[in-house]
């Protein structure tokens, strides 16, 4: 068997693959660009005299943007576009990345402004991704999509933290760290501009029959989700219709990737049988029905809000998202002041525990879609699995961080070890199936 060259394999990869390390540059870049100002905050702050209560609103000004900003992203990427919503925010945040050794220089308000626009940029990003998510993963691969999207994020902070040190310590200074971040910024800007798309039918470099196979696989989630979905006013099934499914394969000598469409059995309305189903909906399925019949008009806020799943999703990537940039904001001071660690090697400290919890995110999305696909297990049971271990799991070492530590390489041991188990939160609330 002949063995396949460089280009043969990468014809192998399939074009969603491909999509997800475009979007995944964007969130390393993003990522980076808020986690570069806790390194630099320490040089800024001895140059212009800034106290700890100044440096915190500098490090907090970013949130008071992103908090604003994800809600309008999400409705406005349904309506136009992922893409459309996604290089807007990022033109944005590369914007006032470069601007900020120049918004330090004119003064400190000037620098918090800069920082919540900053936020108000990247709020957008993750909801236009999973909106984008929504239309090129088939339903068994989104914890895989989650996971990796996330895991790029994550490995912002991995670059950007010894980088940010390093330029610190340079001849070129602390001024240098947003200028580099911020021209990669804009390369990525013209690269998604080319090449990114809302959907596989909008894209213009995917092959038609990966676009027809995903399509397939959207649709048919819908019509397993809809096989006992009753109408209430008939009484019968829905999801009637003839349909379609691709396989996928490989030619082994060209390495190009087909999809091969197969029919399947049709099926036909029937109406339910009155001794094995109640004839009137139940609230659950009326509700059910309610929302799925908003789907082309608006948002059911109403009904949303009175999910009991919606506010465990809120209030977990609320707690959860609340350690973890408390975290990536102040763990350059914390070395500091704790333990004394010198400005140019601070990043180097905090780099282990980012680059660990991107690997178990990465990983955990495997084993999630593998749990759910292969080993039967309900999506729920991964979903809760995930955040519990991910949630518990880096409060317990943090605490253990902070109280028992004596010094900077027991510190860094365990934090690395509480933001591992952190990764699984990547197939826990922050995914969806």
């Amino acid at each position: 068997m002949p063995i396949p060259s460089p280009l043969q394999m990468l014809k192998r990869i399939p074009g969603r693959s491909w999509f997800l390390v475009m979007c995944g540059m964007g969130m390393l870049i993003a990522y980076a660009d808020r986690s570069n100002m806790a390194v630099a905050v320490v040089a800024i702050a001895k140059e212009f005299n800034y106290t700890k209560e100044q440096q915190g609103w500098v490090l907090s000004a970013f949130f008071m943007g992103y908090i604003i900003t994800p809600i309008l992203g999400g409705a406005l990427a349904d309506r136009h576009g992922g893409k459309h919503v996604l290089i807007t925010g990022a033109i944005v945040w590369t914007a006032c990345t470069l601007l900020a050794p120049l918004a330090a220089q004119i003064g400190l308000g000037w620098l918090v402004v800069t920082r919540v626009v900053l936020g108000l940029g990247e709020g957008v990003a993750y909801p236009s991704l999973h909106s984008m998510i929504g239309k090129w993963s088939p339903p068994n691969e989104r914890s895989t999509a989650v996971a990796t999207i996330t895991a790029f994020g994550y490995m912002g902070p991995v670059l950007a933290l010894p980088i940010s040190s390093a330029l610190v310590g340079s001849a070129w200074g602390w001024r240098s760290v947003f200028w580099f971040f911020g021209v990669l910024g804009v390369v990525w800007i013209t690269c998604w501009q080319f090449w990114g798309a809302s959907t596989p039918a909008q894209c213009s470099w995917i092959s038609e029959r990966e676009t027809d196979w995903i399509q397939a696989r959207l649709e048919s989630d819908v019509i397993d989700h809809n096989v006992e979905h009753v109408d209430a006013s008939t009484g019968f099934e829905r999801g009637g219709g003839r349909e379609e499914d691709y396989t996928q394969s490989v030619d082994t000598d060209s390495g190009a990737v087909s999809y091969h469409r197969l029919p399947l059995e049709e099926h036909s309305a029937s109406p339910r049988s009155s001794e094995a189903t109640d004839p009137h909906p139940t609230q659950d399925m009326d509700q059910t029905i309610q929302l799925r019949g908003c789907r082309e008009k608006r948002t059911p806020w109403k009904q949303l809000l009175k999910r009991r799943e919606v506010w465990a999703i809120i209030v977990s990537q609320f707690c959860n998202s609340f350690g973890f940039f408390i975290f990536q904001s102040w763990i350059p001071t914390f070395y500091l002041d704790n333990y004394g660690v010198d400005v140019s090697k601070i990043g180097y400290y905090a780099v282990l525990p980012s680059i660990m919890q991107g690997v178990m995110g990465l990983t955990a999305g495997f084993i999630g879609d593998k749990a759910i696909r292969d080993w039967k297990f309900s999506a729920l049971s991964v979903r809760r699995f995930g955040q519990v271990v991910g949630s518990i799991g880096l409060g317990i070492f943090l605490l253990l961080a902070v109280f028992f530590a004596n010094s900077a390489s027991a510190a860094m041991i365990l934090i690395t070890i509480g933001m591992t188990l952190n990764g699984f939160t990547m197939i826990g609330a922050s995914a969806y199936q």
